[in-house]
């Protein structure tokens, strides 16, 4: 009897240790797909997060507790917060892409998941940001908004009692402009320099690098350089190749000096290692934008004059109008993309159209007004102007044959002039007394001749012509500031190719607390092209010893304060694509103008970039030499070529400047 007791008892004791350790594992169970639910949802709240800032929704908004916000609009059913128990969302018994888009499918009967995103604004600044380091990036510096994710994953079962697991992370949204960088090239980056040379700011590149300088100049390289692919011709920046990409002899190896205004270190092959950086993967210069995705999703949109789809229209967006079918209508695209357009965004959209009768029109509005406000935009303008007796836009589609352009067969270039002055005093008297136009201006003003010269025949420079724009007047633009008081800066962007006339930006503004600084600036286009200040449309048809001229009385140096965004011809086998040096394009005697002796410099104080291959303006780069087809030079180089990067761009960006995004994704944490 005793036996059997006993044998009772510890069969009782069997099975209630099985029955706590079945309810113990079944309880586990439950916690690990709570944490699985939680985490889940952390996934997708990133992705939520992601999208909605993307979009280019504003960073405050994103923040916005209810279920109207972006998240809602980017597939997010409702979110609250995690610590309001009262709010948490119940997922219903089937998740479906209906009622729970993007949601977790573990999420079964019972479960109640909570979600928010937290925007940890900083306090003291205008948008809440902090300048600084971007997690993760090559020490680029730029804006970091600062984010608290949390979710929470909660089962209330009469057997297994309550499970809840919280789960956190904080997120980082980084925006930093382009210009954060001295030069960034989409492709290859080639720089032979002709005379000497210093770099002072970060290099980079998406593709190979081919630098250093001709044989008795030196180039200074004083900042950090990044590559992906080859560094003058290897892998490994260590081994000191000199190769160019095209052409025969090698280069000068740049030298390397943090210090410039200091003696270089000796040890240069441990320098190099110390700046030149091989990146593991390609910097984000369209952040967001899946290129690849791009194209094969939207192959109308990003489809080039050859009929061909092609990646080049993705990075071309930034200064490109939207896509249009024949008939002009909208042709759907990435958003993205879309966003990225300055088109889309600027704050004063001048468009010249010649109509099939040959007569110009002019208009100025925004891109995203309606008729009404369109028409009150020019009107307002247009009035201004005939008041002050000046014009934004003082000649229209004059005839220039830019040398390079002819070599490349192209007719001509339908000229529009863009006065800068003239601008700047009429939006300093229209402004005020506007309040349209100073709730729409932003800084950025697309200027494009949009005419179709196939469709012009009466036109003498149809059909074999491309569009150009002007910039001249410029050394004093227009500088208004944005509602916390900072510069909004002047960017000029065009889908034409851009030739910027004398000095530029060379005015500075006053800034409380700072002092004289340069209004940032930008100047976009397919190609950028400098003149010098005796330059006229029609001396390009003259042989290049008459093309520029000190004779009245300009300065033999000419500066453009300005970060530069435009295209290149890439090198062939054939021709080169002129490199760094040769970005901004020249067609006059530089060195030597009309015998003088004296030569003209030309100063570039900002930040260069190729994003692209230029469309329209196709011409190759030629050299000093003559070329058989004009019978002449296209032009001589700048007996002193200067380029200073402008280290203000780290902290005041010129207005639209497009930006490479981070979006990181710090620890977990519990709460």
């Amino acid at each position: 009897m005793t036996v059997l007791v006993i044998l009772t008892f510890a069969a009782a004791g069997v099975i209630d240790y099985s029955l706590n350790t079945y309810r113990n594992t079944q309880r586990q169970v439950f916690m690990d797909q709570a944490k699985e639910i939680a985490d889940s949802e952390m996934e997708f709240l990133f992705y939520a997060w992601k999208s909605a800032l993307l979009l280019k929704n504003s960073v405050a908004s994103v923040s916005t507790d209810d279920a109207t916000g972006p998240l809602v609009a980017n597939g997010f059913a409702s979110y609250s917060a995690p610590g309001n128990q009262s709010a948490a969302m119940v997922i219903p018994t089937t998740p479906t892409a209906a009622n729970v888009p993007f949601s977790s499918a573990m999420a079964g009967a019972g479960w109640q998941v909570a979600r928010s995103v937290v925007y940890n604004k900083v306090s003291g600044t205008g948008d809440g940001s902090a300048q600084g380091l971007i997690p993760g990036s090559q020490q680029q510096t730029g804006k970091n908004y600062y984010f608290t994710a949390e979710t929470m994953a909660t089962l209330s079962s009469p057997l297994w009692g309550t499970v809840t697991v919280h789960s956190g992370r904080h997120f980082v949204y980084s925006s930093t402009s382009l210009y954060q960088y001295a030069v960034f090239y989409q492709g290859n980056l080639e720089l032979a320099a002709g005379g000497n040379m210093t770099i002072t700011g970060p290099i980079s590149t998406n593709a190979s690098a081919y630098v250093g300088s001709q044989p008795g100049y030196t180039l200074t390289v004083s900042d950090s350089f990044y590559y992906f692919q080859d560094f003058n011709g290897a892998a490994d920046p260590l081994t000191g190749e000199t190769q160019r990409l095209e052409g025969s002899g090698a280069l000068d190896d740049p030298v390397y000096n943090p210090n410039p205004e200091a003696a270089a270190p000796a040890n240069q092959a441990a320098q190099r290692a110390q700046q030149v950086i091989k990146m593991a993967s390609q910097s984000s210069f369209i952040g967001g934008v899946d290129v690849a995705a791009d194209i094969a999703n939207y192959p109308s949109a990003y489809t080039n004059l050859q009929g061909v789809v092609d990646p080049n229209e993705v990075y071309r967006a930034v200064i490109a109008p939207p896509p249009t079918d024949a008939n002009g209508n909208l042709i759907p695209e990435d958003p993205v993309v879309a966003d990225s357009r300055l088109y889309n965004t600027a704050g004063l959209l001048i468009t010249v159209t010649e109509d099939s009768s040959g007569v110009n029109h002019v208009h100025y509005g925004y891109a995203s007004s309606n008729a009404a406000t369109l028409s009150a935009y020019d009107t307002a303008i247009t009035t201004t102007e005939t008041a002050l007796g000046v014009h934004i836009v003082p000649t229209v589609r004059t005839l220039e044959a830019d040398p390079r352009e002819l070599i490349a067969g192209t007719n001509g270039v339908n000229l529009t002039t863009l006065d800068v002055g003239a601008l700047n005093a009429v939006l300093q008297t229209v402004m005020p007394a506007n309040a349209t136009l100073q709730t729409a201006y932003n800084g950025v003003v697309y200027v494009h001749d949009n005419t179709n010269n196939a469709n012009v025949p009466t036109s003498p420079q149809a059909p074999g012509a491309v569009n150009g724009v002007l910039l001249q007047n410029g050394a004093t633009t227009p500088n208004f500031s944005d509602p916390n008081g900072n510069p909004l800066g002047f960017t000029v962007v065009s889908n034409n190719g851009v030739y910027v006339k004398g000095d530029y930006n060379t005015t500075q503004i006053t800034l409380p607390s700072v002092g004289q600084v340069n209004n940032p600036a930008a100047v976009m286009g397919d190609a950028i092209t400098a003149v010098s200040q005796g330059w006229t449309p029609s001396s390009t048809l003259a042989p290049i010893s008459a093309r520029q001229s000190n004779a009245d009385g300009t300065s033999p140096t000419m500066t453009i304060n300005a970060a530069i965004l435009t295209g290149n011809t890439p090198s062939t086998t054939s021709t080169n694509s002129g490199g760094v040096q040769n970005l901004v394009r020249m067609i006059e005697d530089w060195y030597d103008p009309v015998g003088s002796g004296s030569g003209l410099t030309l100063v570039l104080n900002g930040s260069l970039g190729q994003l692209f291959t230029s469309k329209y303006f196709t011409g190759k780069y030629v050299g000093n030499g003559i070329n058989p087809i004009i019978n002449d030079r296209v032009y001589l180089q700048p007996k002193t070529r200067t380029f200073d990067y402008d280290t203000a761009f780290k902290t005041r960006t010129p207005a639209g400047s497009p930006t490479t995004t981070n979006f990181y994704r710090g620890d977990f944490f519990f709460w």
